[in-house]
């Protein structure tokens, strides 16, 4: 599978009654039992594409938003998470009348999911990927005058390199 349906799966897990189970929040919310396969495969798809959409919009978002913190910038980022949030309401208003289910997903489930759907081979080359970022945000925040920017960086793609290293253990323990 693909990078985009290892995002995908860490919404989804089944119950001891083998029900395939949905949640639109993640480990936040509560879950639904998915009503048919037709339906499972509908959202899978609208996650993919929503996940897709937002992807390709955050860097054209982030290159006209001017400096970090200032007006500008925070203006265009709560305008960003708005519409984000607002393009899953056709998802939201499908799902809401599914029966609710009595269980959680816990951060490990999706974690684990989402491992075993992404595959070793995507993990470890974004683990890299991760790493490289990492040290270059690092050469930013001592380098030039973006420290700002740079420590955040290191920070995000930092946490990213451990995700990804958390995520290939829990693939090999299955």
């Amino acid at each position: 599978m693909g990078y985009f349906d290892g995002l995908t799966a860490a919404s989804f897990k089944r119950d001891a009654e083998g029900r395939e189970l949905f949640f639109i929040w993640g480990r936040l919310g509560k879950g639904r039992i998915i009503p048919s396969e037709a339906d499972a495969t509908w959202v899978r798809r609208y996650l993919k594409i929503y996940y897709v959409g937002v992807l390709v919009a955050i860097v054209p978002t982030l290159m006209i938003s001017g400096d970090p913190f200032q007006p500008r910038w925070m203006a265009t980022v709560a305008i960003f998470l708005l519409l984000a949030l607002a393009v899953l309401m056709p998802l939201w208003q499908r799902v809401r009348a599914w029966p609710l289910a009595g269980e959680r997903l816990t951060y490990g489930e999706a974690i684990s999911a989402s491992a075993k759907a992404h595959g070793a081979v995507s993990l470890a080359v974004l683990a890299v990927l991760s790493a490289l970022m990492c040290a270059g945000s690092l050469l930013v925040a001592l380098h030039t005058d973006g420290t700002t920017v740079g420590i955040l960086g290191a920070v995000l793609f930092g946490a990213c390199v451990a995700l990804f290293i958390w995520m290939l253990a829990a693939r090999r323990r299955g």
